[in-house]
């Protein structure tokens, strides 16, 4: 069971990593994104400026044309944005599950250690007058209460880890 949970908080870890990897990248694409935008605002205020100079020469028509194609620029912008956005909304929420999953993992084995204590009880118990049956049951249940504590002590030593290193990277 251990040995199983300890597999299970590697996957987890894997999986942590590799949500974090992905929201970095999103987060470098939305800071290429932002100054493309600042790129294309400075292009367009250069337009502008364009514009207003070429209004005493030129029809009203070529500045209204050169705007619109700023504007829909904008647009497109502003909605990869939007996207890029979204996309890093369900990472979080990925990444959020994946750090309740071991919490529902302990739950679980609490409430599995707890049902185990009491029916070994009484499985120790229920000897029918036989001493040494008695004696070795109650041996039995003794062992797995001591794996019960070393699972449980290796359990919060490493949620304290992983409390550890979060707050580490905050």
């Amino acid at each position: 069971m251990i040995v199983e949970a300890q597999k299970n908080h590697a996957a987890t870890a894997s999986a942590i990593e590799k949500l974090q990897a992905q929201a970095d990248e999103s987060k470098a694409l939305v800071s290429k994104v932002g100054g493309a935008v600042q790129r294309i605002e400075k292009r367009t205020e250069e337009r502008v400026q364009k514009a207003v100079e070429q209004v005493t020469g030129e029809a009203g028509q070529v500045v209204t044309a050169n705007l619109d194609a700023s504007n829909e620029r904008a647009e497109q912008i502003i909605a990869t944005t939007a996207r890029l956005e979204a996309r890093q909304l369900w990472s979080s929420a990925a990444a959020m599950c994946l750090v309740l999953l071991p919490v529902a993992v302990i739950v679980a084995g609490l409430w599995m250690a707890v049902a185990g204590l009491i029916t070994g009880a009484q499985w120790a118990l229920d000897v029918d007058g036989s001493t040494w049956l008695g004696i070795g049951r109650w041996l039995v249940v003794a062992v797995g209460l001591a794996g019960l504590g070393y699972g449980f002590f290796v359990s919060i030593r490493r949620v304290a880890q992983i409390v550890g290193t979060w707050t580490k990277r905050r």
